[in-house]
């Protein structure tokens, strides 16, 4: 029996672009899935465009918390405390679905069970394209243009840089409950890093190097692409050391919000990785750095780890 995909779509003036991605998920290859559709206090056209959509196809159907005004993070974490199906796919209104967005991301979530057990807590993710606000690529693939590293799944990798773009993540039914259990919205810096940590924590983060999403980049994205090229972003670290550090920090306070929400629970080699990253903030720069370094705790890009070097 092939499982269900419930596609997670969370909403708020988005107008603009909102029916190119409602058409791109009905035209998706995979044929067991609905949407669930929720919208956070929209004061545009989208409310009289998920209703439309729902109205047209009964694969699109309202979640239960219209209008509440959740917040971005607040209103992920609703609709995946809403559904019960043993897939789940967060989607942002802005973007737009490749038509084997799903397929892909489930065939690689089979696998993924196979190998290490329908139980396992497990996260898939994929690369994406980057887009303007007309929907012209900008970059083909968006872990390219970040410089991010495609093999860096593991929980001491992803505290100090997160790769997970939440709009790119299928999560199972194990995972789902695990993020549901503790997440609170005002805790979190984003979602979609919590969750990435959470699955790196208790199970596994399996990464699609494909591009299977659209992301649009339009200038109210809540977060997005870096501009410019490695080299420009280097040169502006250099030039904003104050951004630099605050950076560097955030990866301590950010580990440490993460171990205080899951504590004792968290397995014991997770909690190992963490305090011995945590640990790393109290010693003296030289110290510090070679701690970082034989830790495995290095950020992906050549400009972040740069970063690290100079600022951390």
């Amino acid at each position: 029996m092939v499982k269900r995909i419930d596609v997670l779509l969370a909403a708020y003036n988005g107008a603009p672009w909102l029916e190119e991605q409602l058409d791109s998920l009905a035209a998706q290859e995979d044929g067991c899935f609905r949407v669930l559709l929720q919208d956070d206090g929209s004061t545009d056209g989208t409310v009289a465009l998920l209703r439309a959509r729902c109205a047209q196809d009964e694969r699109f159907v309202p979640a239960s918390a219209q209008g509440e005004h959740l917040g971005a993070i607040g209103n992920f974490l609703s609709l995946l405390r809403q559904t019960d199906a043993p897939y789940c796919a967060l989607c942002d209104q802005d973007d737009r679905w490749l038509p084997t967005r799903l397929s892909a991301c489930r065939a690689a979530m089979e696998a993924a069970e196979r190998r290490y057990g329908a139980d396992t807590p497990l996260l898939v993710h994929s690369d994406a394209r980057v887009t303007d606000a007309r929907g012209q690529v900008l970059h083909d693939s968006f872990f390219a243009h970040q410089g991010w590293d495609a093999g860096a799944v593991e929980l001491r990798r992803l505290l100090v840089q997160n790769n997970v773009t939440g709009c790119t993540t299928l999560l199972n039914a194990p995972l789902r409950r695990l993020v549901c259990e503790r997440a609170e919205a005002g805790r979190l810096y984003m979602h979609d890093w919590f969750i990435a940590l959470t699955a790196a924590s208790f199970g596994q983060v399996v990464f699609v190097n494909e591009p299977l999403v659209c992301y649009r980049q339009h200038g109210t994205n809540v977060m997005g692409a870096s501009a410019g090229g490695e080299v420009s972003r280097g040169v502006r670290m250099l030039g904003t050391l104050r951004k630099g550090r605050e950076r560097m920090r955030l990866t301590y306070t950010h580990t440490r919000t993460f171990r205080d929400i899951w504590g004792d629970a968290l397995p014991e080699e997770a909690r190992r990785v963490i305090d011995g990253y945590l640990a790393t903030e109290r010693m003296g720069k030289p110290r510090r750095l070679l701690a970082v370094w034989r830790g495995g705790y290095t950020m992906q890009s050549r400009v972040t780890r740069l970063g690290q070097l100079l600022l951390g």
